[in-house]
């Protein structure tokens, strides 16, 4: 019945008048002082009832102001309510709602009134036109999330009469990943005679690192004559060959290898693969990611602010909800890139398919750089990635909190 009387202005109307009438007959058939008391201390709420049916509630202004637009990983954000009305109309009370996205609303705690839970406060405004109140999102976990509706709701003290209205005001928030600043370069174990580029792989013709027997093809001009007349055979130059500072990164968003959507071992992948990148473009590199889950998205090999901002933001949003087997996502992506593109991978899995998938490109001339994201390593484990490292992958562990520590080699420490 109260339902029904809360959406249609028409019922509530009607059902005022019929207790109007039922009080003010009892006092004209019943006569005394009590029954007209009755009736004329019942009469100013049935008067504001009326009233407040055509209150209009739309009119009531709501807007939302946020701190930061744009904040890191565990930093607070402070989401002020304002509430502007243009009459002086009393209410006895107004409830007001932000409607928080679903991962958010555990993080919300009270600011301003005793009034309040989390984002919901009760404010008691009579006959006041301005309202305010605060409330904090501390930590703030890693997403990107879509403030959408602010929603209020007024009524009289028996709750015969109830408005509610909803506003929409969407605003984003990006939450970044945390990162740290880590004293690594890709791929610096570089082989003698090698030389880093910004291009992909390609040779210096300008300088001749050793000579080596003369092959059909070999062009007249790289023939080491001084070396050919002290032997008896045609040598050729051997040339500088330059490495590329060109980098795709991998991150593994297979749910089957972390358990479950939201694990702890995926918040500190995403965390690596923020540091890998923001110690890579330091550098110089250009980076790329490429990112397989219920989206699959590549970013192209770039550098600079712009490209660390745009990974970034991808990472902000990046869920461990794939379905498709990480090798089979390798596997598709690294055919497409140009030669002298280095691979580094991140990811919790050992198993047979991913490790010969990596073996794989390593016969193919690409260097692999591998990191093994875990909570703590087996003697097994251990074993595993050693013969990668064997086979020509740059293997690292990532065991601990301090990436930093752990590629330094402190995460190689086993267990039974």
């Amino acid at each position: 019945m109260r339902e029904k009387l809360a959406n249609n202005r028409v019922l509530k109307f009607f059902f005022l008048a019929l207790l109007f009438l039922i009080t003010f007959s009892y006092a004209m058939f019943q006569g005394g002082f009590v029954s007209w008391f009755l009736f004329y201390s019942f009469l100013p709420f049935v008067i504001y009832s009326i009233l407040l049916i055509f209150y209009p509630l739309s009119a009531i202004k709501m807007t939302r102001s946020i701190s930061h637009s744009e904040l890191t990983d565990g930093q607070e954000l402070t989401v002020t309510i304002q509430i502007e009305r243009k009459s002086h109309f009393p209410l006895f009370y107004l409830v007001v709602e932000d409607m928080l996205p679903d991962r958010l609303a555990p993080f919300a705690k009270e600011a301003s009134s005793r009034y309040q839970k989390r984002s919901l406060a009760l404010l008691l405004p009579m006959f006041k036109r301005e309202l305010t109140y605060r409330y904090t999102i501390k930590p703030i976990p890693r997403g990107e999330y879509h403030f959408k509706k602010l929603r209020c709701r007024t009524g009289d003290l028996f709750g015969f009469v109830q408005h509610e209205n909803m506003i929409e005001n969407d605003q984003a928030v990006y939450v970044l990943p945390q990162y740290q600043e880590i004293s690594w370069s890709p791929y610096n174990q570089q082989l003698s005679g090698t030389r880093p580029s910004p291009r992909k792989a390609d040779l210096d013709y300008s300088t001749a690192v050793s000579v080596r027997d003369y092959v059909p093809g070999d062009k007249l001009s790289w023939i080491d004559w001084k070396a050919t007349a002290r032997g008896s055979k045609l040598l050729t130059k051997q040339f500088e060959q330059q490495i590329s500072q060109d980098y795709m990164i991998f991150l593994d968003r297979e749910t089957d290898h972390y358990g479950r959507v939201d694990s702890p071992l995926f918040e500190k992948g995403v965390r690596l693969a923020a540091s890998v990148t923001n110690a890579a473009l330091k550098q110089n590199a250009m980076i790329g990611l490429v990112s397989s889950g219920k989206d699959h998205s590549v970013l192209n090999i770039n550098g600079g602010r712009a490209q660390r901002r745009r990974v970034f933001h991808h990472l902000a949003r990046v869920q461990a909800n794939g379905m498709t087997t990480f090798d089979t996502v390798v596997k598709r992506e690294a055919h497409h890139f140009p030669a002298g593109t280095g691979v580094m991978i991140i990811s919790p899995s050992l198993d047979g398919a991913f490790t010969s998938t990596l073996k794989e490109l390593v016969a193919r001339k690409v260097q692999v750089e591998f990191f093994y994201v875990t909570e703590h390593i087996t003697l097994a484990q251990q074993a595993e990635l050693s013969q990668l490292t064997q086979f020509g992958v740059k293997a690292h562990v990532i065991a601990g909190e301090s990436f930093n520590e752990e590629l330094k080699g402190g995460g190689k420490r086993a267990t039974r």
